[in-house]
């Protein structure tokens, strides 16, 4: 059965409902829930990247949002974001645990995908008594400091990441991230640390 979602006017108001292909086709705007993951070592924040499974059809193999989803038609955005994050990475959280940063509107373009969303997102602290088990969307959960991930924004070429499955070191580039606004990225490494320094 088809994954039907809301769509919303430029406003954020509902308009309508929709297939899932065909709001990506038709640029439609919709909603969507993204867990940012992070994790401390001493002072250091490093963020957990998901890097997409090689079939994905949008953005195959890349790096993103530690969970995210769509919010079908009707459902309750955290209860959503508990499903997504247990379908993709296989970590049972209550919503309780999430901290909502706000909503972000971001649209990512790639050849005929115009992906307009209304991004509600969420910071969720991990720690490593936590296990993750990926789902078939995900192909690896890869830990990068903060400051480095800032510093990609900045034209540097290459960062390092550890995968927290297998402790094998990976490189994180501007190519092999999936091509969100610079704005987003300033916006979530911003919120990011000013939850640290509430900690």
């Amino acid at each position: 059965m088809a994954e039907m979602l809301t769509i919303f006017d430029e406003k954020g108001h509902p308009i309508g409902i929709k297939e899932r292909d065909h709001v990506h086709q038709d640029g439609d705007w919709h909603e969507t829930f993204h867990c940012w993951m992070f994790h401390m070592e001493g002072e250091k924040i490093h963020l957990l990247l998901q890097q997409r499974a090689d079939h994905k059809q949008d953005f195959p193999s890349l790096y993103d949002i530690t969970a995210a989803g769509h919010i079908e038609a009707g459902e309750d955005i955290l209860l959503a974001g508990v499903r997504e994050i247990e379908e993709e990475i296989g970590l049972k959280v209550v919503p309780g645990e999430l901290a909502y940063q706000g909503d972000f509107k971001e649209e990512l373009k790639e050849g005929s995908l115009l992906d307009r969303e209304i991004c509600h997102i969420y910071l969720l602290p991990w720690t490593s008594d936590r296990t993750f088990t990926i789902g078939e969307e995900v192909k690896d959960i890869v830990s990068v400091p903060l400051v480095d991930m800032e510093g990609l924004m900045d034209k540097q070429e290459s960062v390092k990441g550890v995968s927290i499955l297998t402790e094998k070191e990976k490189a994180v580039t501007r190519n092999n991230l999936v091509p969100h606004e610079k704005r987003y990225e300033r916006y979530i490494f911003h919120v990011i640390r000013e939850y640290v320094a509430k900690l």
